[in-house]
């Protein structure tokens, strides 16, 4: 025993002088004795430190209970970042700079890529054939930019022309997750279903998405319309991590296509978390809201009526609306599963993917990480989906909230039924009433204020 202690200390003593190299080493030879989960995680610090990135990867992939840390989910965003420096940003053939009086001027196309020049780069949509940015109202080019650049280029927010007429035809920003397909369900079966395809290496893994892609076009003859863009390095810029710039830009690649495709409306499978419940923890009054009263209205200055389908549905009732249709097989939220199978270790697959059943490891770092996070992430669904699990005593902390009757959670609340326009609402609202019960009077989630 005390033999066994010396040498961990000589290895800890390396690894704190910096000497990465020299105490890999040493823990190398610890692995088939009683010090192997000291050994182990301390080669994985080793060679994180190192920046030997695939190295890592390869040693946890065989030896998994040594990533303590989660630096395997670290190692591949390093080695991600590695591989994009390395390949580069593309840019177009016909360069230009960033034209700040006349912005419009920005947008370009070669081919079926096209481009926008913005204060830092370039970015790209690769679309389908046919489209022709010259073709494209002004309105939606300008509607495109605000929610691409607003947050750094406040004068996108500025635009006034004529406005564009609307089209004929509903569709969906879809990400292929439980929310989403729950407002394709919901909508009408003629919705075109468009996904923004992060075109670059990255984290994300689409090989889910594209099995639900395929369910859907064998089962129901519906095409996903897949659109290749890396806009989301946008923000990068700002020293932010890869994402949208702003919600909205989640829907920029049907923005664009919006003539094309002959677009009357955009819809987004947004829910009651982050509508009529402010970061899932207290209740607000959405039709009061900023967002609700900007983000419509210009929409409609180009010609799109902003649809928010499952704005009275929480993530439960999406949950249960997925589980009652035929894509209850496929449809599936986790980024990081592949070849069919979700990681089982994320945030998502705590709340989407075990109250649908399927196997998780609620002991998982991250997930013992959220749940013991303040405030709580998606707090009023945390709470619902530890008891329908059955796992309350992953976080003794939040007994008495667990304790109440949460049934409620499950059915939907009629009042954000006004915020979609006629036929719509009432086509939404006999759809919803197929699936789920509606919450009754006085409604639970006004009483909502969560201190988690």
């Amino acid at each position: 025993m005390l033999i066994s202690a010396i040498r961990r200390w000589r290895i800890r003593r390396l690894y704190n002088a910096g000497e990465w190299s020299k105490a890999r080493k040493e823990c190398e030879s610890e692995l088939a004795t009683s010090n192997y989960m000291f050994a182990a995680e301390l080669m994985v610090r080793c060679l994180y430190n190192e920046a030997q990135w695939q190295a890592l990867l390869d040693f946890t992939n065989h030896h998994p209970e040594s990533d303590l840390g989660s630096y395997t989910h670290k190692a591949k965003r390093k080695l991600a970042e590695k591989i994009e420096a390395s390949e580069g940003i593309p840019e177009p053939d016909h360069k230009q700079d960033w034209n700040a009086t006349d912005l419009l001027s920005n947008w370009s196309q070669e081919g079926n890529r096209v481009w926008l020049r913005h204060p830092w780069g370039w970015v790209h949509w690769d679309m389908p054939e046919g489209f022709v940015l010259g073709q494209t109202h002004p309105s939606l080019l300008h509607l495109a930019l605000e929610v691409l650049l607003s947050p750094w280029v406040p004068e996108t927010k500025s635009w006034d022309v004529e406005a564009r007429s609307r089209g004929q035809h509903h569709a969906l920003s879809y990400s292929g997750g439980i929310d989403s397909t729950a407002a394709m369900i919901l909508m009408p079966d003629n919705t075109i279903l468009a996904y923004h395809e992060r075109n670059f290496t990255s984290m994300l893994n689409h090989s889910l998405p594209y099995s639900t892609f395929e369910a859907i076009e064998l089962r129901t003859n519906r095409r996903v319309l897949r659109i290749p863009s890396n806009h989301e390095k946008i923000r990068t810029f700002s020293g932010k991590q890869t994402g949208f710039s702003t919600a909205n830009a989640a829907c920029v690649h049907l923005i664009l296509l919006a003539d094309h495709l002959d677009l009357s409306s955009i819809a987004f499978g947004t829910v009651i978390e982050n509508t009529w419940l402010e970061k899932g923890l207290k209740y607000r009054d959405f039709t009061q809201s900023h967002y609700w009263n900007y983000w419509p209205k210009k929409f409609e200055q180009a010609g799109l009526m902003y649809v928010l389908p499952i704005n009275h549905i929480t993530e439960a009732g999406a949950l249960s609306i997925c589980k009652q249709s035929s894509f209850s097989d496929v449809v599936n939220s986790c980024l990081r599963g592949h070849t069919g199978e979700w990681c089982g270790k994320c945030w998502k697959c705590f709340h989407k993917n075990g109250p649908l059943g399927r196997k998780i490891d609620p002991s998982s770092k991250e997930i013992s990480h959220f749940l013991n996070k303040k405030p709580l992430r998606t707090a009023q669904h945390a709470l619902w989906a530890l008891k329908v699990q059955g796992l309350e005593n992953l976080a003794p902390q939040l007994s008495n909230h667990i304790a109440k009757d949460l049934s409620w959670w499950e059915k939907a609340y009629q009042p954000g039924l006004e915020l979609i326009d006629e036929p719509l609402r009432s086509f939404i609202e006999k759809r919803t009433t197929s699936y789920l019960e509606w919450m009754a009077e006085p409604y639970a989630l006004i009483s909502v204020d969560l201190d988690v």
